[in-house]
């Protein structure tokens, strides 16, 4: 299994072995279609996490609606997996040409390894893993929603790297610092979240046109684990960060979102949301976690057989991973996306985004598509997809209307 691989079955492992713990901003099956655009497009079910003003924007048919899903996505603009993955190639040729006695391919093996531990510094792989709950209900006053979110955000580096071979020590001392557990540490760190959130929507006439109000108040449990491996043996042994030992109780805190959406004309709507109006820090070690107020912009076009809509975020978000060494997963999107319906029966999504942060690398801001299709086959079934090179995730809900 590729290192990658491994990694992101370890935080799911991780995620749905805890309960339940949080998620990003607006992920679900049918945002994450549409290139994650959700602040003026979310529906009755997926409004709590987008917007919460938008739960009175629900289809007329629609009075209840129930959602479950589960989503991965793993980042890894610089190959840092790829990387590790050549490094223990280049460890079993060595050690078969060890066996065999061929001392020049064994030395040109040790070489590449040294070479791979050398370039790797600083390279970042970045997993998550979400699942979701939510009930919605309308009436003709208020609606309410009920969601619970699970998250499972992590970062990856290697630090502690061997000697360079030739350059910076010799080819015995390489060998030894290179095949040693204690060198070329691939060092995972993360935050496991419980989101339980209870969001009320309400809406009014402002100059003849409907402006709706939502809040949403959660609570947040939040843990920390880390876990330490040689990138020798970085594909095997990561599902021990579900063990008490890795893990550590930072604590719960409340806070609330709150949304707005305007309908500008019949077909066109405004909304923003913000999250995280209360803010919280927690100390991990000599570090400090932020949850920070978020912000977001949408605008979108709706009619009955097509939605395309675009946001932006207002503010730079910080990754939540207390090292500095993960500043570089910053964000700042700009998202466009659009479903085409199909008489209710079947959709259509597609959509893209991209990283606007600035001091990023040039990978983080390489532009992300996603689709996505869904059905009513007496229940909702959507089933969602992004990629880009070096990044790719996928998310499946289900759940039913009446």
């Amino acid at each position: 299994m590729k290192p990658y691989n491994k990694i992101l079955s370890a935080i799911a492992v991780s995620l749905l072995s805890q309960s339940a713990y949080a998620i990003p901003f607006a992920f679900e099956g049918r945002s994450l279609g549409m290139g994650g655009v959700a602040v003026a497009t979310a529906d009755l079910a997926t409004a709590s996490w987008a917007n919460p003003a938008m739960l009175t924007n629900q289809r007329p048919s629609d009075d209840f609606s129930l959602l479950i899903g589960v989503g991965a996505f793993v980042r890894d603009n610089e190959n840092l997996a790829t990387d590790i993955e050549d490094f223990q190639s280049a460890d079993d040729r060595r050690a078969a040409a060890a066996a065999s006695g061929d001392v020049v391919s064994e030395a040109q093996a040790l070489i590449d390894m040294s070479n791979i531990a050398h370039n790797i510094e600083g390279k970042v792989i970045a997993p998550e893993a979400s699942a979701l709950a939510a009930m919605g209900m309308a009436t003709d006053f208020l609606s309410y929603a009920i969601s619970l979110r699970a998250d499972a955000i992590a970062g990856g580096t290697v630090t502690n790297q061997s000697c360079q071979a030739i350059v910076e020590c010799s080819l015995a001392q390489a060998e030894s610092e290179l095949t040693s557990t204690d060198y070329n540490i691939l060092s995972l760190e993360g935050v496991l979240m419980t989101e339980l959130g209870f969001s009320i929507a309400g809406d009014f006439q402002l100059l003849d046109r409907k402006f709706s109000i939502g809040l949403k108040p959660k609570l947040v449990d939040v843990q920390s684990f880390s876990y330490r491996e040689s990138i020798l043996t970085a594909s095997a042994g990561l599902d021990n960060i579900t063990k008490e030992d890795t893990t550590t109780d930072l604590g719960t805190f409340t806070s609330a979102d709150l949304g707005l959406a305007y309908d500008i004309s019949e077909s066109f709507r405004l909304g923003l949301n913000f999250r995280n109006l209360i803010t919280e820090e927690f100390q991990i070690q000599n570090q400090t976690l932020n949850f920070n107020t978020e912000a977001r912009l949408g605008l979108a076009y709706h009619s009955k057989f097509m939605t395309v809509g675009i946001d932006y975020d207002l503010t730079e978000n910080q990754p939540l991973l207390a090292s500095q060494d993960f500043d570089g997963l910053k964000t700042q999107y700009l998202l466009l996306g659009a479903e085409f319906n199909a008489f209710d029966y079947a959709q259509l999504r597609i959509g893209a985004s991209k990283n606007v942060a600035s001091d990023i690398s040039d990978r983080a801001k390489e532009t992300a598509y996603t689709a996505g299709i869904g059905f009513w086959l007496g229940f909702n079934l959507d089933i969602a997809a992004t990629f880009r090179d070096n990044a790719v995730g996928g998310f499946l809900q289900t759940g039913f209307r009446f």
